[in-house]
């Protein structure tokens, strides 16, 4: 007989809903008085999809006195303790008011959302406008009922971040300022009636934006995003993940015929890893749930619905993937990253959940990709935007992670030819764009010109810009690989220290472990010698040796050519030459890579 399992609680952001369906919930209401207790405004980011809805509509029913809701959770026996007293709850979810196509309607939404309310308490709105009315509403719930009211905000910042994520150019940065400056004199109300109208405040959102009436104009606001008291207030722990879920666990350990502990494991390194104090580690809720529904490792939180205002912030920005991994950070930034159009990014990657805290060394924080799901995620989005649409990059993920899996070099090399040549020329960054070299050049101007500058240290600073300018190039391919492995779920160390030095990188696959070292070449004709020379240097330098049967990958990428251009490998002690040809016109065959050294391997690259 199949065991009965308790609903899984998919897309179901309502308490009340949840709990009369008998759905999984994990109870954070132990953390409600406390919070309560904490501040009379009390603010909250968190990620998209990390439970902030539902926390909302659980304090809605926790403070309209649904004592029966909590029948078996931690707040009940608070809820029924004489001194606790039920109160009038104005609930606004400003996702409801996030389509806005232009003031005027997005005024009207706001005022629809008040009327609802209105209607509740049997109230007429009143008031000039709609911030007016606000106060109003407010003011007329604790004249009416002689209780002061309670006042949740849901997702704050939803209008600026769906304007942010539109690729309309009508929704511009001028238009951007303009619905500021609606939210902000909407919020702007709460400080009116925060000492003598509200008893309690509680607002969610993505982002901390401080130009939105929120942060600047109450007094007694109190973020409690860092604060480690409530940092598993959203999002599941390791424990809960095995407590509420246990049923779950026992039967998907089974259809993957695994153990529960390989399982979790598994599950530990897929969507485990977000922080929001440094310490306690958490799940993605949404992941979890879809996972435990679908029985598949997949990027659920990524197609839910984050890339397109990922990505749009991305698409012009010269980033690589490992550049912000274990990047120290001061709690000043975690507390406050900035706005969208200021925020590095760095700012904005950590504001939307791709990065993570860790605690820091030389500094209070580490931002860190928190997990498998995420930097799938994020490599998927950074080929995206520098690869051609012709090319699918999630089908390109799924042959490589079977190559990988299957130890199959040649065609491993193949996908990497494939997107690498799918790379606009233009996208083809070098070190001489980098900001660093940049400031370099500009101090060497300055300087030259004034004749601060001696002959030797002007010839050393100047030796620096080309020497930097002469590597362009290894580091992009780097990061093109690191991103490519990383989208076909490897673990990815980029410049692994060893021994003697630093190996470019290391990838695992399951129990393979493969160490990649990069060479330049000026072309195709010093192919040879770059993998002869990087194959020389793991061994001369034992890279990889720490880890058991490994498989050693020598690539060389020729500066004319923009791609790869030679491949040796090594395993299990046998070497084996992929010697890549490229034809330089565009006969009928078109671009191709080809097999010149193992009959047996096929071709590389057909285009």
């Amino acid at each position: 007989m199949s065991q009965v399992l308790p609903r899984l609680p998919l897309f179901v952001s309502n308490f009340e809903t949840l709990r009369q369906n008998a759905a999984v919930y994990v109870d954070k209401t132990m953390y409600f008085p406390d919070l309560v207790n904490k501040s009379s405004i009390t603010f909250c980011a968190r990620p998209l999809r990390f439970g902030k809805s539902l926390t909302v509509s659980s304090l809605d029913a926790f403070f309209s006195g649904k004592v029966e809701l909590f029948n078996g959770l931690a707040a009940e026996k608070y809820m029924r303790s004489p001194d606790f007293v039920s109160r009038p709850v104005v609930r606004l979810d400003m996702s409801a008011a996030a389509n806005c196509e232009n003031l005027r309607n997005l005024k009207k939404d706001i005022m629809d959302s008040l009327e609802q309310i209105a209607n509740v308490y049997n109230i007429s709105l009143r008031g000039s406008d709609y911030a007016k009315s606000f106060y109003f509403l407010l003011f007329d719930i604790r004249e009416n009922t002689g209780l002061k009211p309670v006042l949740l905000i849901d997702e704050y910042d939803a209008p600026v971040i769906s304007l942010a994520a539109n690729e309309d150019e009508r929704y511009n940065t001028k238009f951007l300022n303009r619905v500021r400056k609606v939210m902000s004199k909407f919020y702007e109300q709460i400080k009116i009636a925060e000492y003598d109208i509200l008893h309690f405040v509680f607002i969610t959102g993505i982002t901390k934006y401080s130009r939105m009436g929120v942060f600047s104009s109450l007094n007694n606001l109190i973020d409690i995003t860092l604060d480690p008291e409530f940092s598993a207030l959203m999002g599941y722990t390791q424990e809960e993940l095995e407590k509420y879920f246990a049923p779950f666990l026992s039967l998907t350990a089974l259809k993957f015929g695994m153990s529960e502990d390989n399982l979790l494991d598994k599950m530990k390194d897929y969507y485990n890893g977000f922080s929001f104090d440094g310490k306690q580690l958490l799940y993605n809720p949404f992941s979890v749930l879809n996972f435990f529904d679908t029985k598949k490792f997949s990027n659920f939180w990524m197609e839910s619905g984050s890339e397109r205002y990922v990505r749009k912030f991305l698409s012009d920005k010269a980033i690589t993937t490992e550049q912000y991994q274990d990047f120290g950070v001061n709690s000043s930034f975690a507390r406050a990253p900035g706005d969208i159009e200021t925020t590095e990014p760095h700012g904005f990657l950590y504001q939307a959940g791709y990065l993570t805290l860790r605690e820091g060394s030389n500094f209070d924080y580490n931002l860190r990709y928190p997990n498998v799901e995420v930097r799938e995620s994020i490599a998927k989005l950074f080929l995206k935007n520098i690869i051609s649409q012709k090319i699918s990059i999630d089908s390109a993920a799924n042959e490589l992670s079977l190559c990988m899996a299957s130890c199959d070099i040649p065609g491993m090399v193949d996908i990497f030819y494939r997107l690498f040549a799918g790379i606009c020329h233009k996208d083809h960054r070098d070190v001489s764009r980098s900001p660093v070299v940049r400031v370099i050049k500009k101090f060497i101007r300055k300087l030259t010109g004034s004749g601060s500058l001696g002959v030797s240290v002007q010839t050393e600073s100047e030796d620096l810009v080309e020497t930097l300018e002469k590597s362009r190039g290894e580091g992009f391919y780097r990061s093109l690989l690191q991103a490519c492995l990383w989208m076909a779920g490897a673990k990815v160390t980029p410049e692994k220290p060893e021994n003697i030095g630093d190996l470019d990188l290391e990838a695992c696959c399951g129990r393979l472990t493969y160490v990649f070292e990069l060479k330049m070449a000026e072309n195709a004709g010093g192919a040879a010698v770059a993998v002869r020379n990087g194959m020389k240097q793991i061994h001369g330098r034992g890279y990889g040796l720490a880890s058991k049967d490994p498989i050693f990958v020598s690539l060389a990428f020729g500066k004319a050519e923009k791609n790869i251009v030679g491949c040796i490998f090594e395993k299990d002690g046998k070497e084996t030459t992929v010697e890549i040809k490229i034809k330089t016109g565009r006969g009928a065959g078109g671009w191709h890579a080809s097999d010149a050294g193992n009959e047996n391997l096929g071709a590389v690259a057909q285009f």
